[in-house]
């Protein structure tokens, strides 16, 4: 459950860095920042500072599991697998282990419904190393059947311990029902049978199509100079031939048309509920004010969420909400664990509390009289939240990489958006219409795990 929460809030660090840090707060010492397009195509974010003697690269290619098809779901998932962990036309696997050890790097890889991301942290002096380390992974390698029957295993070991997690099977349930129809719904780690039947021919096919430059993102962060690390960028990428690639286009995810209620049981003690609706995508200036309502919701020191399912009744034992992004929709998760018997009430009383969220005061604003001196003000502790959650953010220099490498890929917004003076100006009413658009419809992805009968 700690690693879970510990998950919700870097999903949170996320979305709020991805428009923070490009108006980023003072910070002490010298912070510069630079985008540019090589001539093949490669788009670049550059962000020098000195306050650690680190240096973080995180290079994105826009492919994932929407760009897979019903066949070859899970593709992505094990190309990942296969760029982290194989051998390339120049190492083998285990002498690109070697040489990660030896310089000291955290090397490692992430799958989206989006994106797929390989990001490689160690010592600033080290630069030369990590800039052709990410090359060669990403544009130089060499699948093998023998080794990609191997990684197969090993992925399909990790899709069983994923189908164990009570919260990560009941939210990949969310996913696949909340965006059914949609390439979002299909599973983002794939299906056993679909990658057991994968060919070395189809993964090199998909890896020749999508592992090109004009396709793909690099962010550096760390302590470096600007202008000597642009000078680098440019001769280790820009020699990567050019190769034209039209990205596919995807409608909109289509609002959730009726509420689902899933039934499963696993071998747990206690119950959970996850409960899935649409919320803004990536590049709606919704975010705002979804940001807040997750905050004044199910996350900080007195979430809303807590009063009508605690309370009297004593409903559940813990209750979270997490807010995902993507390119072409977003989803609000609300997570519950209580006591099996009380799966039925929990979810009655907490489908109640989400439709009638539109109408709840928010904000000391909201209430008058006496009433005013007693009511706690959710509306500015999520916001102080948020700062504080933004302000922490810029000191995680791997996780900034990250979040740079990803706008570059996701972002159709034009000019710099300052997160944090658009969280300041949410209101009382901005956050009810939010509830009201995505919480109050009453369509819903409900998923519920009980423990197995003995």
């Amino acid at each position: 459950m700690l690693k879970f929460r510990r998950l919700l809030i870097a999903l949170l660090f996320f979305l709020i860095m991805i428009l923070s840090i490009l108006s980023p707060p003072a910070a002490e010492g010298k912070t510069v920042e630079k985008q540019f397009i090589l001539d093949n195509g490669l788009k670049i974010f550059l962000y020098e500072r000195h306050n650690l003697p680190l240096l973080n690269i995180v290079a994105a290619v826009n492919a994932g599991s929407k760009d897979e098809t019903e066949e070859t779901n899970g593709l992505v998932h094990l190309l990942e697998h296969y760029v982290l962990f194989r051998g390339t036309e120049i190492r083998s696997g285990s002498e690109i282990a070697r040489d990660i050890r030896r310089h000291g790097a955290y090397f490692n890889a992430h799958t989206g419904q989006d994106l797929a991301v390989f990001e490689i942290a160690l010592p600033s002096e080290y630069s030369d190393f990590a800039l052709n380390n990410q090359k060669e992974i990403l544009f130089s390698l060499k699948i093998d059947p023998q080794e990609l029957e191997a990684e197969k295993e090993v992925v399909l070991e990790e899709l069983n311990q994923i189908q164990d997690d009570p919260f990560k099977y009941a939210l990949a349930l969310v996913y696949q029902n909340l965006f059914s129809g949609h390439p979002y719904g299909r599973p983002v780690f794939g299906k056993a049978e679909n990658i057991r039947a994968l060919t070395a021919e189809q993964v090199i096919a998909f890896y020749k199509k999508f592992f090109v430059p004009s396709n793909c993102a690099l962010a550096i962060v760390g302590d470096f100079s600007i202008r000597e690390m642009e000078d680098k960028v440019r001769a280790c990428f820009g020699v990567v031939k050019k190769e034209e690639f039209m990205p596919a286009k995807f409608e909109k995810a289509p609002p959730l048309s009726k509420t689902l209620e899933l039934e499963r049981t696993l071998d747990v003690k206690e119950a959970y509920l996850v409960i899935g609706t649409n919320a803004p995508d990536y590049n709606s200036l919704e975010q705002f004010a979804a940001d807040v309502l997750t905050e004044i919701l199910g996350r900080g020191i007195s979430p809303m969420l807590y009063r009508p399912l605690k309370g009297e009744r004593d409903l559940i034992n813990t209750a979270s909400m997490g807010f995902m992004s993507l390119k072409y929709g977003g989803a609000f998760s609300i997570y519950l664990t209580l006591d099996p018997k009380h799966l039925k009430a929990a979810k009655n009383k907490a489908l109640q509390f989400l439709r009638r969220s539109r109408n709840e005061n928010f904000s000391k604003d909201d209430v008058t009289g006496e009433e005013k001196m007693y009511a706690f003000d959710f509306l500015q502790a999520a916001k102080n939240q948020i700062n504080f959650y933004s302000q922490q953010a810029q000191e995680n220099g791997l996780a900034l990489t990250r979040s740079l490498a990803m706008y570059l890929l996701l972002n159709e917004n034009t000019g710099k958006i300052d997160f944090l003076e658009n969280i300041k100006k949410i209101t009382s009413s901005d956050v009810r219409k939010t509830a009201a658009k995505y919480l109050g419809k009453g369509e819903y992805v409900i998923v519920s795990i009980a423990p197995k009968k003995k």
